[in-house]
């Protein structure tokens, strides 16, 4: 019987002891290095992109490039409309 008592609570004290080393070293090393490999699926599965979010990067990209277009566009007729006020001011005058 004490055989039995002393297995079991060496076997819980030695079982706890290892899960707590494990996590508390798993954390040390996720806090220090980051962690970069995939624990389960459903990490795995965000980690895939998929052909709608690569369209849409696509979509993203096509419509920062009009806007940066616009920019300038709107960069150049402020210049025109300066030019046109300092023209009819001097006009005016």
């Amino acid at each position: 019987m004490l055989f039995y008592v002393t297995n079991f609570f060496l076997d819980l004290v030695l079982g706890t002891g290892y899960w707590i080393i494990k996590k508390t070293s798993s954390g040390v090393y996720y806090l220090l290095l980051g962690e970069n490999n995939i624990q389960n699926m459903e990490e795995y599965d965000t980690i895939i992109l998929t052909k709608e979010n690569i369209e849409n990067d696509d979509r993203i990209k096509e419509i920062f490039q009009k806007t940066i277009q616009q920019e300038q566009k709107i960069d150049e007729l402020s210049k025109i409309i300066e030019e046109l006020k300092n023209i009819i001011n001097q006009k005016i005058q």
